[in-house]
């Protein structure tokens, strides 16, 4: 049962790598940039050009996904949200709708932005992808070592 225990962590441990060196180890940095985000975000507005409506619903209601360009990295960007939010929190000025937004631009990362201070946040996906990968040695060790008979 240990065994197989060790085998199933591996195959994730060893997909989370994969994936993590596929994207340049974004998840990871991430871990790191949200712990001190007034260093590696800035504000930006995402100047809206294109709206497009999901028809199905999840717990928060429907949701949407806004393309645009940022308003300071002149980059086409796109945010997945509640409709509802992203409709109550768009913005008009002289240039058109827009979304305030922040941006992270060591892993081209944007999220919406609630104040005008971004707090500090724990990572998730980050931190479980950092553990699985931490998890490959004893795996390894565990499925490798010969069983006492």
């Amino acid at each position: 049962m240990r065994k197989l225990l060790a085998y199933i962590t591996l195959v994730f441990a060893i997909g989370g790598l994969i994936s993590e060196l596929t994207h340049n180890f974004r998840d990871l940095k991430l871990i790191y940039y949200n712990l001190d985000p007034a260093n590696y975000y800035e504000k930006d507005k995402l100047y809206i050009c294109k709206i497009e409506n999901n028809n199905s619903s999840n717990s928060s209601g429907f949701n949407s996904w806004y393309y645009g360009v940022l308003e300071k990295q002149k980059i086409n960007e796109n945010i997945y949200y509640s409709t509802s939010y992203l409709m109550e929190n768009t913005s008009l000025d002289t240039k058109g709708q827009y979304l305030k937004v922040w941006y992270c631009k060591n892993v081209n990362k944007t999220i919406l932005r609630d104040t005008n201070e971004l707090q500090p946040t724990i990572y998730i996906k980050g931190i479980i992808i950092y553990a699985l990968i931490l998890l490959i040695i004893p795996c390894l060790i565990s499925i490798l070592k010969k069983s006492k008979s």
